[in-house]
């Protein structure tokens, strides 16, 4: 997944500490005990929707709060033209769905790496991105999608359900797979590869 900016200003700033109130367009009780771990949101109920900083829905629609929706192909095509600011997967991790909601709700626009590809022309990159994420375990991906958003090895380790030391290895073992230097580095080279959202 990838994020590009646009030029849209928020109509009302939010705290940075605040959770990013979500409202699920229609109520998806499912989705909702899906995201229900993710830190930093808050769900709202869908009739307040005009108060939320973002809406997840299924379907885009123009007016309103930024609107991040979970399609695939023609229907993720659809919902951009219908004012979307961003798609992902329906079958996207909650930790990937979580920051595509925050870089929407900040005002980017978010796209999977093949619909930007096909958006600008350009083949989707397969070889690189296809590769990186075939080395890394899944395990390692979910480490990934929270070094991007910011988790430290201890938040990792409660929130995956592992030791300390066991969130620290397998950081350890991303860092290694991906060539970087850091947790930032791997973050970039991360997104630059269009496995993580920024």
């Amino acid at each position: 997944m990838i994020a590009t900016l646009q030029d849209r200003p928020r109509a009302t700033p939010r705290h940075p500490a605040a959770p990013l109130r979500v409202a699920l367009d229609p109520p998806d009780p499912a989705l909702a005990a899906r995201l229900a771990g993710q830190p930093g949101l808050r769900l709202e109920e869908v009739d307040a929707a005009a108060e939320a900083d973002v809406v997840l829905a299924v379907a885009g629609a123009a007016g309103g709060p930024p609107r991040l929706v979970l399609a695939e192909g023609a229907a993720a095509l659809a919902a951009l033209r219908a004012g979307a600011q961003g798609v992902v997967p329906p079958e996207a991790s909650a930790a990937t769905i979580a920051a595509a909601l925050q870089a929407v709700a900040r005002g980017l626009a978010v796209l999977p790496p093949a619909l930007l590809a096909s958006r600008l022309g350009a083949a989707p990159p397969l070889a690189g991105p296809a590769a990186k994420e075939a080395e890394l375990t899944r395990r390692e991906r979910e480490v990934l999608e929270l070094l991007a958003a910011g988790a430290s090895n201890k938040v990792i380790a409660r929130h995956l359900g592992m030791s300390f030391h066991t969130a620290k290895a397998h950081v350890a073992a991303v860092l290694a797979k991906l060539g970087a230097g850091s947790r930032a580095d791997a973050v970039a080279r991360a997104a630059r590869a269009g496995l993580v959202l920024l």
